[in-house]
């Protein structure tokens, strides 16, 4: 799966593994695009400036750093200029972030599911909906300062957002996870945008 047909570039993504899950499915896609990467825990230090794109996964904060990691990440994402995209629990950290009210979820979401978008979202362009897999028991219901909804299921009414002038996008499902689903796009199209 090359992005425009040819390996990529020496360009290198960095990808904040926050204890995920489906971090083996998210390297195997980059992999998959000839996308070279690094993997570092959120904490650890790195000079953004030597990355074209970086992924905050899904997965869990412990609870004995969790308010450390909040508070890491706030900063993190006031200071970078690059392409940033949030997966799952990486939309709830941009949520935190900047401002947004989260709740527990009445019931969980869970499997495939259709994302209805309410104007064009710039990593699914053309796509009014799109099916992707979601398994999230969390969600934000408001999206705070500086940050746009552009899409919801029925479950859930925040599923992908953008910074308002920032290249900061976070969505609630799983793109890494793409068997039977369409959610494979976002990656792609964060992808290309870190590289144009």
């Amino acid at each position: 799966m090359n992005i425009r047909g040819k390996n990529l570039p020496s360009k290198k993504f960095l990808i904040l593994n926050n204890k995920s899950e489906t971090l083996d499915k998210l390297l195997a896609t980059f992999k998959n695009f000839n996308a070279k990467f690094e993997v570092k825990n959120p904490g650890e230090f790195f000079h953004p400036e030597n990355y074209c794109g970086i992924v905050v996964s899904g997965g869990f904060l412990p609870k004995e750093n969790y308010k450390k990691l909040l508070i890491w990440y706030k900063n993190f994402l006031n200071q970078v200029e690059k392409p940033v995209l949030g997966i799952c629990l990486g939309l709830r950290i941009f949520g935190y972030c900047y401002g947004a009210r989260i709740r527990k979820m009445e019931e969980e979401e869970n499997g495939v599911t259709t994302i209805f978008f309410h104007k064009e979202y710039p990593l699914a362009p053309g796509k009014k909906e799109l099916k992707v897999y979601e398994t999230h028991l969390y969600e934000l219901i408001s999206t705070g300062n500086n940050l746009i909804n552009y899409g919801s299921s029925a479950k859930c009414k925040i599923q992908a957002v953008k910074h308002v002038f920032k290249p900061q996008y976070a969505v609630q499902f799983h793109p890494e996870i793409y068997e039977n689903n369409e959610g494979l796009i976002i990656i792609k199209n964060f992808i290309s945008l870190c590289l144009a």
